[in-house]
């Protein structure tokens, strides 16, 4: 009889298994050479033009590996970052931001001491200069939040800026059209 119970259990498991349909990500939600739509649905998508190429944040599934995006917003302060990982390339995007009180423009957050807001650039490092660029100081950009939603947990919005490499006066990164819609 007890044979027959544990048949009868297996085969339940078995048959509800194989209803289960493993999701699959559409294909066409993320490509490298298009910016992503601007939206408000906490999409977690994230791009820009780097030096006028596009730049989309993607990092494959790994356990404990790279997240696409990531950060942080409470009491009107935070931080974005966004990630690009593939076997050639593996860079960084950070936005920091305060005082953010709803839909508006807004510069990053940054002084002299704290150069906040960066890039890490790891497959575009001279032996003679650094791969991490700082805002530029005398053109910080601007983050313009197109939608917030506290209760869904959902910031939506544009931004710009250049950032330069201290180590290399003269070497300057312009970001422009950036888009993200992310839930944090």
């Amino acid at each position: 009889m007890k044979r027959i119970r544990y048949i009868a259990i297996y085969g339940v498991l078995i048959i509800g298994l194989m209803g289960c349909k493993k999701e699959v990500a559409d294909p066409d939600s993320y490509n490298p050479n298009v910016l992503p739509p601007l939206t408000h649905e906490g999409k977690n998508t994230f791009g820009c033009l780097v030096n006028g190429e596009v730049w989309v944040a993607y990092a494959p599934f790994t356990v404990g590996g790279a997240v696409a995006i990531t950060g942080e917003f409470n009491l009107g302060e935070g931080y974005i970052r966004a990630t690009t990982k593939s076997d050639e390339k593996h860079q960084i995007i950070g936005m920091f931001f305060k005082n953010i009180s709803g839909v508006g423009e807004y510069y990053f957050y940054l002084n002299s001491e704290t150069k906040l807001g960066i890039m890490y650039l790891d497959d575009k490092s001279p032996s003679d200069c650094s791969s991490i660029y700082y805002h530029d100081l005398n053109n910080t950009g601007v983050l313009n939040i197109s939608y917030l939603n506290q209760n869904e947990r959902i910031m939506s919005g544009t931004f710009e800026m250049d950032l330069v490499n201290p180590s290399c006066p003269g070497d300057t990164v312009k970001i422009r059209e950036g888009r993200f819609d992310w839930r944090y």
